[in-house]
Formats: C-alpha cells, sequence, structure tokens
C-alpha cells in the first residue's frame, strides 16, 4: 500500500480526527481511506446507472402532466421537512 501525506488545516484535521474516533476507526488515516473507497465505490454507482440510462434507448419528452406530478412531489418533499 503507499501512501499519500495530505495537509488538512487545523479545523480540518479536528473534524477527521473527531469524526474518526466517533465511528470507531483506529486512525484518522483508516477513516480517510474508508471515506476514499466509499466515493470510489458511489462513483461506480453513479457511472453504472447513467450506462443502464443510455442502453435503455432513446429519450423521450416528458410530458406537462408529468413535469407537474415532480413538481407536486418536490413540492410536497419540501413542506414535509
Amino acid at each position: 500500500m503507499s501512501t499519500n501525506p495530505v495537509e488538512l488545516p487545523d479545523h480540518l484535521q479536528s473534524y477527521v480526527d473527531e469524526s474518526a474516533e466517533q465511528a470507531g476507526f483506529a486512525s484518522a488515516s483508516e477513516y480517510i481511506v474508508a471515506l476514499v473507497a466509499a466515493a470510489s465505490q458511489k462513483q461506480g454507482e453513479v457511472e453504472q446507472a447513467l450506462l443502464a440510462g443510455i442502453k435503455s434507448g432513446p429519450a423521450e419528452p416528458w410530458t406537462d402532466d408529468e413535469w407537474q406530478a415532480i413538481r407536486n412531489r418536490v413540492v410536497s418533499k419540501a413542506l414535509s421537512k
């Protein structure tokens, strides 16, 4: 495994140290490795979803009713918070 020294401002170093401890990691390095691995996995999932969308066929324009349904869901979620 290779190393990658990173300098963090004091406030970010404190955040990383506290977060690592709260999450049960043995060190800040282990915590950062886990964060990078999770980000990498998430990026792979997004790329797979995009490829699935591309392979699903040609896009079709949404109707005014479909746009309104989306607006209604967004407003409903915003109001329920």
